[in-house]
C-alpha cells in the first residue's frame, strides 16, 4: 500500500507562493508609477515602478521565466529604494497592495536561487559578515568618534537610563561623525544618563533590505541577546534604518521590553518637558527632508518639525513635496551600495534644487543616507554658496 507523504514546502516555494499571493492582486491601475522616484530619473515606463516590478514578478513565477530573465528582474528589484511611496498611493487610490513586501520577498527569492543581489550589494553583505558593518571598517574603530567625549559604555552595573545606538554610517563616515557627537552634547545638556555599546555592530538593515534573510536573523539574534544581557530598557537610535529594524523586524518581546525611539522623538519629548531649550537665535530659512524610514515607514513627521520650530529665529519653509509625498534621497533599500546606469539624474540633485526653489538657506534631515546624498548633491550642483546641509542634531547644538 502506498503511503501518503506530505510535501514539506521549501523556502523557495514559500516565497513564490507569498509573492504570487501579493502580485496577483494588482489591478494594473498604475497609480503608483507617477509617484515612484525611479520613474523620475529613468524616463522609462517598461518594467519600472512598483507596477512594472510586480508585473515582472508575476510573469517570471507564473510562467517559469525567472531563470531565463533573472538579470532583468534583478536589476528592477534591487534598484527600488523601498521608499514606500507606491504603497501610500496604492492604499489611498487603489486596492492597497503591499508592494514593498512583494519586492522584498522577490529579493529574498533571487538570493535563495543565487541570482542576486547587485555585485556591489553582495560585497557589502560579505563585509557585514566579516567585520560587523557593510563598509568593512575595523570593529576596533567603531567608537573612535566618541574617544574624547567621556561617554560611559553601557553595562548592567552602570546606572544608565538610555542606550544610544549610533549605527554603522554615523560611526564610520567622517562627515557624519559630527552627528552622534552633537546628539551626545544634547543628551548631556538635558542631563540624560546614557551610554554606548563598547562592541556595537550593525543592526542588520543591509542584510534585511537587500534580502539576505539568514544573515539578518544571525545579526538580529546577536544584538537582541546583547540587549537582554545588558538589561537595556530604552534605546535611542541615531539612524532611522536602525530604528525601523528594531521596531518592525526584531522580536516582538524586544519591543515589549524596551522603549525604542529615534532621537527626534526623544528630543521632541525633552523639549516638551522643558529639559531641553535653545537660547541662541539662528536667523535662517530652513527646510526639512523627510527620511523615508522615519516618514512613510513610521509616520514620524511632526516631531522633527517641532524641534525646528522650537529654535529661535528659524523660519521653517516646506518644499513642494513633503511628508507623505516627500521625494526619496535615493539611498534606501540597499541603494547606498549600488549604482544604476539607466538613471540620468540623482534624486539628491533634484531635491536640493527643490529646497532652493522653496527659498531655503539650509536643508536639514535626520538620516545618515539623506545627509550624504544631499551633501553630495549640493556639491555636484554647485549650490555650496546657496544651500547648507545639516542634521537636525547639529542645528540644535548650534542653538544651545
Amino acid at each position: 500500500m502506498t503511503e501518503n507523504i506530505k510535501h514539506t514546502e521549501t523556502t523557495e516555494e514559500q516565497l513564490e507562493r507569498e509573492i504570487l499571493d501579493i502580485v496577483s492582486k494588482c489591478v494594473h491601475c498604475r497609480f503608483c508609477l507617477p509617484n515612484c522616484p525611479r520613474m523620475e530619473i529613468t524616463g522609462g515606463w517598461e518594467g519600472q515602478g512598483a507596477a512594472g516590478i510586480l508585473t515582472s514578478l508575476y510573469y517570471a513565477l507564473k510562467y517559469g521565466l525567472l531563470d531565463e530573465h533573472w538579470e532583468q528582474l534583478r536589476d528592477r528589484l534591487f534598484a527600488c529604494a523601498n521608499c514606500k511611496s507606491c504603497f501610500e498611493h496604492c492604499s489611498d487610490e487603489s486596492v492597497g497592495i503591499n508592494t514593498v513586501e512583494a519586492i522584498r520577498k522577490g529579493r529574498q527569492l533571487l538570493l535563495e536561487r543565487m541570482k542576486g543581489p547587485m555585485p556591489q550589494q553582495g560585497k557589502a553583505l560579505d563585509l557585514l559578515t566579516q567585520h560587523g558593518n557593510p563598509y568593512g571598517n575595523p570593529p576596533s574603530e567603531r567608537t573612535a568618534w566618541a574617544k574624547d567625549l567621556g561617554i560611559p559604555f553601557f553595562s548592567k552595573e552602570a546606572a544608565l537610563d538610555v542606550l544610544l545606538y549610533v549605527g554603522c554610517t554615523a560611526a564610520y563616515d567622517e562627515r557624519l561623525q559630527r552627528v552622534p557627537r552633537a546628539v551626545v552634547q544634547l543628551l548631556k545638556a538635558a542631563q540624560v544618563k546614557f551610554g554606548i555599546l563598547s562592541d556595537e555592530e550593525c543592526c542588520g538593515y543591509p542584510a534585511d533590505k537587500i534580502g539576505e534573510a539568514s544573515l539578518f536573523e544571525e545579526v538580529m539574534n546577536k544584538n537582541w541577546a546583547k540587549f537582554k544581557a545588558l538589561n537595556v530598557k530604552h534605546i535611542v537610535a541615531v539612524c532611522p534604518h536602525g530604528y525601523d529594524e528594531f521596531v518592525k523586524e526584531y522580536p516582538p518581546e524586544m519591543r515589549k521590553d524596551i522603549a525604542i525611539e529615534h532621537y527626534t522623538q526623544f528630543f521632541s519629548e525633552l523639549i516638551d518637558q522643558g529639559r531641553l531649550s535653545f537660547k541662541k537665535k539662528i536667523t535662517k530659512k530652513v527646510t526639512y527632508q523627510d527620511p523615508c524610514y522615519l516618514g512613510r515607514h513610521n509616520n514620524i513627521y511632526e516631531q522633527p518639525r517641532k524641534i525646528i520650530k522650537a529654535i529661535p529665529g528659524v523660519s521653517l519653509v516646506e518644499m513642494r513635496r513633503n511628508r507623505e509625498d516627500s521625494l526619496c534621497c535615493g539611498g534606501g533599500g540597499g541603494r547606498m551600495w549600488a549604482d544604476f546606469e539607466d538613471e540620468t539624474e540623482r534624486l539628491g540633485n533634484i531635491r536640493v534644487k527643490e529646497a532652493v526653489e522653496a527659498g531655503a538657506e539650509m536643508i536639514v534631515t535626520a538620516c545618515p543616507f539623506c545627509f550624504i546624498n544631499l551633501d553630495d548633491a549640493v556639491k555636484t550642483t554647485r549650490l555650496e554658496q546657496t544651500l547648507e546641509v545639516k542634521d537636525i542634531a547639529q542645528l540644535m547644538v548650534d542653538a544651545l
